[in-house]
C-alpha cells in the first residue's frame, strides 16, 4: 500500500510540475504547448510533411491541420507543396518560428526530454514501460468539439417558473 501511495504522489508531482511548467511558457509566449511541440517537431526535422508530424506527435491530423493553419497566420511556419507529389505539404520553420523556438527552448517543451535522458538506462527502460501501462488505466479523453458546434447549455425551468400567470 505504501508502494502504491508512493507512486501515486509521484505520479501527481509530475503531471502538477509539467502543468505548471506549460502554464508558465503559455503566459509568456502566448501560444498554446501544442504549438510548441509541433515548433519543435518542425525545428528537428525541417521539411517534415504534415503527417508524418502528427503521427510523430500523436496528434490527429485534423488537430494538426488547424495548428499549422494557425502557425501559418502567426508566420512562425510555412507548408510548400513538394514538386514530386502536390499532395504531400511539407512544414518549414520562418525566421519568425525560429525565433520563436530560440526563446522557448530550454523551457517545458524540451525540459521533460532532457528530464528523461538524465537519468540511466534502467530507470528509463521502467519509466517506458511503466508510464504506458498507467495510461492505459485512464480513461480515454474525450475530443473537445468545436465552438460553433457547441449548443449551449439550457437552464431547467423552474416549475413556479414555467406556469402562466
Amino acid at each position: 500500500m505504501e508502494l502504491e501511495l508512493r507512486a501515486l504522489l509521484a505520479a501527481r508531482a509530475l503531471v502538477d510540475r509539467m502543468r505548471a511548467l506549460y502554464r508558465e511558457l503559455e503566459q509568456t509566449t502566448g501560444a498554446p504547448i501544442s504549438m510548441h511541440r509541433v515548433l519543435n517537431g518542425i525545428g528537428a526535422e525541417p521539411g517534415i510533411q504534415a503527417s508524418q508530424l502528427a503521427a510523430t506527435l500523436g496528434m490527429q491530423r485534423p488537430a494538426i491541420s488547424h495548428l499549422l493553419r494557425t502557425m501559418v497566420e502567426r508566420g512562425w511556419i510555412e507548408r510548400v507543396r513538394a514538386e514530386a507529389d502536390q499532395r504531400a505539404v511539407r512544414v518549414y520553420l520562418t525566421a519568425a518560428g525560429e525565433k520563436m523556438l530560440q526563446l522557448t527552448a530550454g523551457r517545458a517543451v524540451g525540459m521533460l526530454q532532457r528530464s528523461v535522458r538524465a537519468l540511466g538506462d534502467a530507470d528509463v527502460e521502467r519509466l517506458a514501460v511503466a508510464l504506458p501501462l498507467l495510461v492505459q488505466q485512464l480513461p480515454a479523453a474525450r475530443p473537445a468539439e468545436p465552438a460553433a458546434r457547441r449548443r449551449p447549455r439550457r437552464r431547467p425551468v423552474a416549475a413556479s417558473a414555467a406556469q402562466p400567470r
